[in-house]
């Protein structure tokens, strides 16, 4: 958990954080009309170039608004993780604070944010090829449900944040939970680094409008170029079991493009899909982060009072 001055309303950084689809860009741009900020995103898919409707990234008129970074930054084929964010993102926060600028951090990705703040190694775990090759023969053999209960019994908050119908992902989750519980002597683990004291001002949407919110942006999408961007991105020769293309909404129309889904069912299936995560994102944020809950209709004031009080560096 972070240190209990991450909550201090003169922390260094402002955090604009919580589920999708609840206004988290709307304000950072708003912000941005009314104080010298530059925005770091803190969204896991919005690093990868190509992906610009089906991650709802902002559009290059957006972003002529305020400064962005951490956005395209990578191939639809390249390896991040948390831990690479965070080394990151606080080269950003240097660098923005250098020109006089406020760093704001903006984004939904619960693990990229905590690795940031709380200075901790998360996602340098390397690759282990052997225990990866066990992991997925015991997958074909008893299926998910046993790997899923074994990451709930060793690593609870891993599990509530990532997708556990998703085999690469649970993989992935239990080979870092397996990893680090064997990684006890000095030493073992990459060195962290100094925490970063966050005000992290948590959107709130009350469920059934959030709902409503989702469906209306799911079908924007598909109306709006999602699979004209899924068949560019098919068409370049990126493997569809790519973690960049087995993400809400591309899954859904690259099987829709291969005549697996109607058009109709990729869209409820990716606004299902996309409820499911905002689930697991509220959860996560409410149980692991020091969140200050707002509806976004006061979530403004909040932010800009943070703004005007807290340090520069």
């Amino acid at each position: 958990m972070p240190p209990a001055n991450q909550e201090d309303s003169r922390a260094r950084l402002l955090v604009i954080a919580g589920p999708t689809a609840t206004g988290k860009t709307s304000l950072a741009l708003e912000l941005a009309e009314h104080a010298p900020i530059e925005l770091i995103s803190a969204d896991s898919r919005q690093v990868y170039r190509g992906l610009d409707i089906g991650t709802a990234k902002p559009t290059l008129a957006e972003r002529k608004r305020a400064p962005h970074h951490l956005v395209d930054i990578i191939d639809p084929d390249e390896i991040f993780s948390a831990h690479r964010f965070a080394h990151m993102a606080r080269a950003a926060i240097v660098e923005i604070e250098s020109r006089g600028a406020r760093p704001v951090l903006v984004g939904g990705t619960g693990f990229y944010i905590q690795a940031l703040l709380t200075g901790s190694p998360l996602g340098a775990t390397p690759p282990d090829p052997d225990l990866r090759s066990r992991l997925v023969r015991q997958l074909e053999a008893g299926g998910a449900k046993p790997l899923i209960q074994r990451l709930r019994d060793i690593a609870p908050d891993r599990a509530a944040a990532i997708d556990l119908n998703n085999p690469r992902r649970l993989i992935r989750a239990l080979e870092i939970a397996e990893s680090r519980r064997h990684q006890t002597a000095p030493g073992s683990q990459p060195a962290a680094n100094p925490p970063i004291p966050a005000y992290i001002l948590g959107l709130q949407v009350e469920p059934a409008a959030l709902a409503e919110r989702i469906a209306q942006r799911t079908a924007h999408m598909f109306r709006n170029g999602l699979l004209d961007e899924a068949r560019h991105l098919r068409d370049q020769g990126y493997d569809r079991s790519l973690p960049a293309l087995t993400g809400v909404g591309y899954a859904e129309a690259l099987a829709h493009l291969d005549g697996r889904l109607t058009l109709a069912e990729a869209i409820e299936r990716t606004t299902i899909r996309t409820r499911q995560y905002a689930r697991r994102q509220r959860t996560w944020f409410r149980h692991q982060l020091p969140t200050h809950w707002r509806p976004p209709e006061t979530a403004r004031n909040t932010a800009l009072h943070h703004l005007a009080a807290a340090p520069s560096s």
